[in-house]
Order: structure tokens, then sequence, then C-alpha cells
């Protein structure tokens, strides 16, 4: 399958990248920098000059694509929750950006669009209904108001026969980053290795992200009954606590861990996507 993917260099985009090439795909990734560059690491990925935001670059990217991936995101700084000075621009580039690539996907015949989208759409969860597909979407920041527009958009296309298109949710993803500095929990691992004490309060939903790519890969497989879906994406809840406990186990450490194991205020409803054969392997 000829895949389009937006997000090819970013964290995420380089475990769907590893994912689908395995599975045997041809991929077609945006990139901002020099496309000869950036092949020099991913060789067998081939890199076009695109930016979100502008509807020339969706074009070219659903160009001869059977299926397209969006994983991309502008941000403001370093974290996705950063919507720099302008929020009008920030939603510009990433709604009606979204919105330039399903309407490129629709008019190029791409047979499926998978979206990325996250748990942050849920910020507000009523104590009255399970935490699934069909709770009403109440994100308390800009990046979570963006990501639940680009989902109603999503069901637009799908549920009119426009595009069979879906949206998967993760919550908080984590696994290898690079450089291996920005993983999550690392400078936590990398404190109790040098013996330093810590605290240890935090934690969140997660998902390992080579599950979320297996997770596009299921939908991508799917006939046209998921056009307009959502699928929830989550493992477990991973405290901080944990994470240190067992970081002092393997490293023989003598940090002195305080803190506790938090839990989960909310179950996440899953039985959705794995309905569909998705099982976590961690």
């Amino acid at each position: 399958m000829r895949i389009a993917l937006t997000g090819g260099t970013g964290f995420l985009g380089r475990h769907l990248i590893d994912s689908l090439l395995q599975s045997g795909h041809q991929v077609t990734a945006w990139c901002r920098s020099d496309p000869d560059t950036v092949s020099s690491r991913t060789p067998h990925v081939h890199w076009i000059r695109g930016e979100l935001g502008q509807r020339r670059d969706a074009e070219q990217l659903a160009q001869s694509a059977d299926a397209m991936i969006h994983a991309g995101w502008y941000r403001g700084g370093d974290s996705f929750l950063n919507i720099d000075a302008d929020p009008e621009r920030y939603w510009q580039i990433n709604s009606v950006g979204a919105l330039q690539l399903l309407e490129s996907a629709s008019r190029a015949g791409v047979n499926r669009f998978v979206f990325i989208s996250s748990g942050a759409v849920h910020d507000q969860v009523l104590p009255d209904r399970p935490l699934d597909e069909t709770h009403p979407m109440r994100p308390r920041t800009l990046y979570g108001a963006c990501k639940a527009s680009i989902e109603a958009m999503v069901h637009h296309y799908g549920s009119s026969g426009k595009l069979v298109a879906a949206s998967v949710r993760p919550t908080s993803i984590y696994g290898l980053a690079e450089p291996a500095s920005q993983s999550k929990w690392f400078e936590l691992v990398a404190q109790i290795k040098r013996g330093k004490n810590v605290e240890a309060t935090g934690g969140s939903k997660t998902v390992h992200a080579s599950d979320v790519a297996r997770s596009v890969a299921l939908l991508l497989q799917q006939d046209d009954s998921i056009a307009g879906e959502t699928f929830n994406c989550c493992d477990r809840m991973i405290s901080d606590y944990e994470v240190a406990m067992l970081a002092k186990q393997l490293t023989g450490s003598p940090s002195q861990i305080s803190g506790h194991e938090k839990m989960a205020k909310h179950e996440i409803e899953t039985a959705k996507i794995r309905s569909i054969g998705m099982r976590s392997r961690r």
C-alpha cells in the first residue's frame, strides 16, 4: 500500500514509519528541511517538502496515495500544549490544515485516512457514564479543542461517504525517543541512577508508541465500516512511583523514593479497538 504520512520526523512518526516499512508498505512523508538530508537517516522513505496548513503541500502529498495517516502537529514550543503567542494562527495551521488534508485525500481518491487524535479531548470526565468513544469531548486546552474539532471533521468526511476516514485517540504516548534524553521518564531514571533522592507523585494513562502504530495498521486493514469512527487507544495507568521503584531495583541505586503510586480516576474503555484485534504487547 502507498502511504502518505504527516509528522514522519517526529517521535510517533518514526515508530509509524518503522511499522509501515516492516509491513511492506511504501511511505511518502513530509519534511520541512532538505529531503536529501532526512533521506540519509531513513533511506527507504520518499521524503517531500511539506508543511501543515499549506494547501498545495496537502494536494501533493495525496497524489497517488492509497492511504493517508495524519500524525503531524504544529506547536508553539517544546510541548504540544504550547500554542505560542497567536492562538488564531495555531488553530488555523492545525485545524484548517487538517481540513486541507481531508479534502485533498477525498479529491485524490485516497482509500483510507487515519487521524491521530489525543486523550486531551477528555480533560473533563462526566461521572455518570463510561469513558468510551461516545463520551462528550470536553477539552480544557486549545490543543485538545483542536484535536476535538478535527475528530468532528473526520466524522463528517467518513459518515458522509466522502472518504473512509477514522480517528485513533491515544492517551499519553511513551517509548524510546531520538535522542533518548527526550524519552518519557528519562530524567527521573537518570536521577535515580545517579543516586539522587526523588519525589515521584505523578502518572498518566499511557500507551506505547509501537502500540499506537499497530492500532493504525489495524485500521488500514478494516473495511468501510470504520468510516467516521473514533477508537480509544490506551494500555494502562503508569505512575512515576512505579517507574522510580523499578529503576531503583534495576540499577541497585541507594536513592530514597518518596511519594506514592498514583491511580487513575477514570478507566478508559478500549473495547472498540480491541474488537478489531488490538492487543498491547507491553
